[in-house]
């Protein structure tokens, strides 16, 4: 058995062969802790470098120019960081630690040379990266057409459906440590409107449960009725992979 997150997100999409896995965990060597608020990549930077996640959560965002902040993408355990930027010399995003993480450096090369011995698990890393961009257009639909409420459900199903993949299991809280002024980079509102819906999620609509930091997803359905979200986690088509090296 392996230990690696990357095997294990990667192993709930596609059954991966033993040698499929050995070349994984060749990638995830000499982790590094980094601390809450800390910076891995700053939009700008030179993009010769990807970072796979072994623990805690980070977020890619970008300033605006009025000096506000976009949070694009929320990353938990087994994601690689920085492939959004791979076609290009320089990130395009900041990656922040939204919590104390630890990550594997590894040059972006090693990618391609990971490809080139198995085509399959370039497929899937392939496909994995495309589900990111499309949940991402599915949030920024929800941000054009959506009053604050329906923004802050689909936000919060967007992070439950991830959560699951990454955990294999059908999980109905979420253990925020998000603050409020996070969830409203991403979903373009402030801090102050954040609590008041979060408040009449929980209290007038009953679709919440709210323990400190703890959210209990009580109403799913209405959850996503509001919001109009879809689960782009829940499966993902491996029929057109090609097979795996022998």
């Amino acid at each position: 058995m392996t230990d690696s997150c990357l095997v294990h997100k990667l192993d709930i999409f596609l059954q991966l062969t033993d040698r499929e896995k050995g070349a994984l965990t060749e990638l995830e060597k000499s982790p590094r802790d980094y601390a809450a608020g800390e910076t891995i990549i700053e939009e700008g930077d030179d993009a010769d470098t990807l970072y796979i996640v072994q623990h805690g959560w980070l977020y890619s965002s970008n300033m605006l120019a009025d000096g506000s902040r976009q949070i694009l993408l929320l990353h938990y355990p087994g994601d690689i960081l920085g492939t959004a930027s791979i076609a290009f010399d320089e990130a395009g995003s900041s990656v922040v630690a939204g919590e104390p993480a630890t990550l594997c450096r590894f040059p972006k090369n090693a990618l391609g040379r990971l490809f080139d011995a198995h085509p399959r698990l370039a497929a899937l890393v392939y496909a994995l990266g495309m589900l990111e961009n499309v949940t991402l257009s599915d949030r920024l639909k929800v941000l054009g057409s959506s009053p604050g409420k329906g923004r802050l459900a689909g936000f919060l199903m967007e992070i439950v459906s991830r959560i699951r993949a990454t955990r294999d299991e059908m999980i109905t809280h979420l253990d925020m440590t998000l603050t409020q002024a996070d969830i409203g980079d991403a979903i373009g509102l402030n801090k102050i409107h954040v609590n008041r819906l979060l408040r009449e999620l929980e209290q007038e609509d009953f679709a919440i449960r709210r323990d400190g930091r703890r959210i209990e997803i009580l109403r799913e359905d209405f959850l996503c009725d509001i919001s109009s979200f879809s689960d782009r986690y829940r499966e993902v088509d491996t029929s057109w992979f090609p097979p795996p090296q022998s």
